[in-house]
């Protein structure tokens, strides 16, 4: 927990701007300013101001006492965002990863797709034109999110290699990420452990897809998911990601 704990305040310390060093790690645990004033028995708006860049920037005792509420409100809640990183400063050798990458600040998703030339699934258009057009709005406004990192996975080695735990490192230090799956043949196993786990990403993209499961479709519909497919080659695509969001 103390390495967790001197990345986090070692980040922030190191930031361009502090508060938004803050801000970063706060939405990366999924914590609201309330529940940090709470805890630090201080004003939300002092959280607030910090974090804007209105207010002095904390000294290093105080940035200590914001990163061990984190630490103790994840616990209360989980502490899923705990066990990420614990994999993530640990990493294993599991080599369905093939690579994972955390951003210094939060990305459109529109932008990701415009690096990895990410396109709608034809099945999306398998519809009458009222749904079509309902449908294509609802992603629209889905792809206008935010992510704030992207895990590239083998899907054959993931399916041969990976338990229901090992599923987790796949989301690095937040679920708010774009989970790309290469060498993908019809996306149904994919999208099947999604929908069983516990925890989803923010966006699913498919590399190498020759015929797109209907199944796969309709489970991120129901997971509220925007599913992209991309014609990169493994090569390219882990090229142009490894190059961009710096």
């Amino acid at each position: 927990m103390e390495k967790i704990k001197i990345h986090i305040v070692g980040d922030i310390v190191l930031s361009e701007k502090i508060g938004k060093g803050l801000k970063k790690w706060r939405e990366i645990f999924n914590i609201s300013q309330i529940e940090i004033a709470r805890y630090l028995n201080l004003s939300p708006s002092v959280i607030s101001d910090y974090e804007a860049g209105r207010r002095k920037n904390p000294g290093v005792n105080t940035i200590k006492r914001y990163v061990d509420s984190l630490i103790e409100l994840d616990k209360k809640n989980g502490g899923y965002t705990i066990k990420a990183l614990q994999k993530i400063l640990n990493p294993s050798s599991m080599e369905p990863i093939l690579q994972i990458k955390e951003y210094k600040s939060p990305i459109k998703i529109v932008d990701f797709l415009n690096v990895i030339e990410g396109e709608l699934p034809i099945n999306y258009q398998n519809s009458n034109t009222n749904k079509k057009t309902q449908k294509t709005q609802e992603i629209d406004e889905k792809l206008k999110n935010q992510i704030f990192g992207h895990t590239v996975v083998d899907s054959v080695k993931a399916i041969l290699e990976m338990d229901g735990q090992d599923f987790l490192n796949l989301y690095g230090w937040t679920t708010e990420r774009a989970l790309v799956f290469t060498n993908v043949s019809t996306g149904r196993s994919p999208m099947v452990a999604i929908r069983v786990s516990s925890i989803k990403p923010r966006l699913v993209v498919f590399q190498g897809v020759s015929y797109l499961d209907r199944l796969a479709v309709k489970l991120a519909e129901i997971e509220n998911i925007p599913l992209i497919i991309t014609k990169l080659s493994v090569e390219e695509l882990l090229d142009r990601l490894k190059n961009s969001f710096n």
